[in-house]
């Protein structure tokens, strides 16, 4: 059976109120009293149920992590770093899956404070409406939010710029003497990927072309990611290949687009220079190494890991904001 508080208090032959103090180091009890608590609480075998203290209005010592864990991009290996460095301050994680929807996302955070969750780390999709779960976070010690557009919030936030990679890109294709760049990625949401490729081949002199973008089907829940962007590329391209450079929207899709490209003739990136995006890990074993864009994970873990104890520590300070600019990583298949 599990030791309970009044049961060292019975051991001790005092009250359950000066054991529960003393093992939280609460005046007014004495640092001799604190330490034979504690003596005795080792001896027998207690552990505190923090979810209980929680929900006392205490700390569970819990971060929730909430993320799409599927979908275009799996962000398994940034949770992982997240989560490391949070079990360093001696926090636990409890990761959930929102699927980027927003109903998802509202059932999480209701479920969290009715466990007494600590604080929680958020990755947002422009899909999400963050006016129906901005009333939330006012029930957690801190909230962390990883978006990549812009906005307006109340609690901290982490801002993904993939602008600059992205005109890195174009400019690489650009600069190496590439005359009909794609890029092929799903409809929605356009500024992300879409217009900023565009206003960059733009601002590069491709004034007069018709909009150059391959576009596939999207589904935050999907997976097939390959099979999506080949089909997208037999059927807005069924009888040539009307591109000699491609920016795709995942490096799953710059697989496929490396083995359309076979079955059509041509080589990479000899004919057709390829670019991915993520810069998954087997990205540079790929033959040819495939060039990618690379989401800066480490950086953000860290950011994230400052940004909530920093709240944690300094409930009351303004809320803080970073940006975090991914990076173009060139490699064989841009040419």
């Amino acid at each position: 059976m599990q030791t309970t508080i009044k049961d060292i208090a019975r051991k001790l032959s005092v009250s359950h109120v000066t054991v529960s103090k003393a093992l939280r180091g609460q005046p007014p009890i004495s640092l001799e009293m604190q330490k034979k608590v504690q003596k005795v609480a080792l001896e027998m075998g207690y552990r505190p149920n923090i979810l209980a203290r929680g929900l006392k209005g205490g700390k569970t010592q819990t971060v929730g992590l909430i993320f799409s864990l599927g979908g275009p991009h799996s962000p398994s290996e940034l949770v992982r770093m997240i989560a490391g460095k949070i079990h360093l301050h001696h926090y636990v994680t409890q990761v959930s899956d929102s699927f980027f929807l927003t109903d998802v996302l509202q059932r999480l955070l209701r479920d969290y404070i009715r466990r007494g969750v600590d604080a929680v780390v958020i990755q947002l999709s422009p899909g999400m409406c963050i006016e129906k779960i901005e009333g939330y976070f006012r029930s957690f010690k801190a909230v962390v939010l990883i978006h990549s557009i812009p906005m307006d919030t109340t609690v901290d936030l982490i801002l993904l710029n993939r602008q600059q990679a992205i005109r890195a890109a174009v400019d690489h294709f650009v600069d190496t003497g590439r005359k009909r760049p794609m890029i092929l990625a799903p409809p929605r949401p356009r500024e992300e990927k879409i217009d900023p490729f565009f206003h960059r081949l733009q601002e590069r002199g491709f004034l007069n072309r018709e909009e150059p973008a391959i576009l596939h089907r999207s589904n935050p829940m999907a997976t097939g990611l390959a099979e999506v962007a080949w089909e997208a590329l037999e059927t807005r391209c069924p009888d040539s290949v009307p591109f000699d450079a491609l920016l795709c929207g995942t490096d799953e899709a710059a697989v496929a687009a490396y083995k359309w490209l076979e079955s059509r003739g041509k080589k990479v990136p000899r004919d057709v220079a390829v670019v991915g995006f993520n810069d998954s890990t087997y990205a540079k074993f790929l033959m040819p190494a495939l060039a990618s864009i690379n989401r800066q994970d480490e950086e953000v873990a860290k950011l994230v890991e400052t940004m909530l104890f920093d709240r944690l520590e300094n409930p009351d300070s303004p809320p803080q904001r970073a940006e975090v600019c991914m990076t173009f990583v060139p490699r064989t298949s841009a040419g």
